[in-house]
């Protein structure tokens, strides 16, 4: 028996199947992805697994790596086995203040003669691969030709090499990664690992540093308006200074912390950078089509805290709601979606519709990342060095595209504002666009807590359970 071989060499971002929502062929599902017969190695990573469901997914014959989030009151950072499994599990380094999670979701899949590539929002649980929305990324990638000069990895491989070198790993899947050819890479990786990088090459290499570095090499510097809007099921401690740090990378331009900036004049009020955060109403997380286990459980992975909510410089104005187009849905997926704003008037009377920075209407990221400092990085000045660094808490992992405009989009027209731009041009957004503002009885979906980090009992090697008992008895909070 043969496998089917590579069906993704060019990428594709799809959703996550929902069974009752929507053809099976423009979602995707995680047995699809996996091709269980046919797996020769696999690495995998996850902040929180069902073991019990991942064992009936994967071959037992064969090597598993899994990288996953750890508890250090009972468990140890390092690489463990499974006892009478085939399963070789990696907890990587946590940050040095002990706060944030493992939260990267990448799967590497290899097969006969070509390997997947798979980088999403799903944890590996059931309720992230059958009953809420997550965003996939997938790209296959043959065999190198080894009678081709070989130059090293390309920087698509060299991250993933580097990530899974910093998770602890040294030999196991690593040494399989230059038998591959990658000079198709669809997306830019934007990585983030636990850590304080100072100076600005380091900055970006990781969170929204690393999303500057991308936007500047494929949009170039942009200081025309960039209308940004961020979805996510988990939202941090937001704040002006945050979101004009980011707004900045978003426009590929060289991040500045706070302490380096100019102080406002006394009086002078610090504008809000365009940018939307989508995220649901307790109205929406109430009226979902789940009966009330699989709602409560797939709203405990929705978290935005009252405290930091009720916060004075909680920018409480750029919340959108979160409603999905499949009806009744809950969704777990995070994208930011980047558009320039063009005068139509102004446009080039006969545009040149190719992959070049002039054609770039904005671009979009799906993946892991949360709307948090933890999770995209934190600028400031080192005290000791005075030199820019950014503080991660999290690991993470996301992918970037550039959106290249079509002619119509160069042709003025009574509806063109009115026609969804990223539905257009293949983005597949879960939610509404755009967005609604809350009705007048609804508030966003808070948790009423005073963590501040991580909180959550990760089942272990135990026997089957039902969907609502995954998380234990405590939920999950993740920032």
């Amino acid at each position: 028996m043969t496998d089917q071989g590579p069906r993704y060499l060019n990428g594709v971002t799809k959703l996550t199947y929902v069974p009752g929502y929507g053809s099976e062929d423009n979602y995707v599902k995680i047995d699809d992805l996996i091709q269980k017969p046919f797996l020769k190695l696999a690495f995998l990573s996850t902040m929180i697994v069902d073991f019990p469901w991942l064992f009936t997914k994967l071959p037992n014959n064969r090597q598993i790596i899994l990288a996953k989030d750890w508890d250090a009151n009972s468990e140890s950072q390092g690489l463990s086995g499974i006892p009478n499994t085939n399963y070789l599990i990696v907890h990587a380094p946590k940050a040095e203040s002990g706060f944030g999670c493992f939260h990267a979701k990448l799967m590497l899949l290899i097969f006969d003669k070509w390997m997947r590539v798979v980088i999403s929002s799903g944890n590996l649980i059931p309720q992230d691969w059958e009953l809420c929305e997550n965003v996939v990324f997938v790209q296959d990638f043959p065999s190198r030709d080894k009678s081709k000069e070989y130059n090293g990895l390309p920087e698509f491989a060299q991250t993933i090499n580097d990530m899974l070198v910093k998770m602890g790993l040294k030999t196991h899947i690593i040494p399989r990664l230059p038998e591959y050819d990658y000079s198709k890479a669809k997306a830019v990786l934007i990585p983030s690992i636990p850590g304080t990088y100072k100076g600005m090459e380091n900055i970006k290499k990781f969170g929204h540093g690393r999303i500057c570095k991308a936007v500047k090499e494929l949009c170039g510097e942009r200081e025309d308006d960039l209308q940004l809007e961020v979805q996510s099921s988990s939202i941090g401690s937001l704040n002006k200074q945050f979101l004009n740090e980011f707004y900045r990378s978003a426009r590929g331009l060289d991040p500045v912390s706070a302490q380096s900036r100019p102080r406002p004049k006394k009086g002078e009020v610090v504008p809000l950078p365009p940018i939307t955060v989508v995220y649901p109403s307790r109205k929406v997380i109430d009226e979902s089509k789940y009966d009330n286990p699989a709602k409560s459980s797939i709203a405990s992975t929705i978290c935005l805290f009252e405290q930091s909510y009720n916060k004075d410089t909680f920018p409480k104005e750029i919340l959108r709601n979160c409603i999905s187009k499949r009806d009744g849905l809950l969704m777990h997926s995070k994208f930011i979606l980047a558009k320039y704003r063009e005068d139509l008037n102004e446009a080039e009377s006969d545009p040149v519709l190719d992959e070049s920075q002039e054609n770039i209407g904005g671009w979009y990221y799906c993946g892991s990342h949360n709307f948090s400092e933890s999770a995209l990085g934190k600028v400031t000045t080192s005290r000791e060095t005075k030199e820019l660094q950014i503080k991660i808490n999290n690991w993470e992992l996301g992918v970037l595209f550039p959106i290249y405009k079509k002619e119509e989009d160069y042709i003025p027209s009574e509806d063109h504002d009115k026609r969804d731009w990223f539905d257009d041009h293949s983005v597949p957004v879960p939610y509404v666009r755009p967005p609604p503002q809350y009705e007048s009885d609804e508030t966003p979906k808070l948790r009423q807590s005073n963590l501040l980090s991580l909180k959550y009992k990760l089942s272990q090697y135990t026997k089957k359970r039902e969907l609502p008992n995954l998380m234990g008895p405590n939920e999950i909070y993740v920032i």
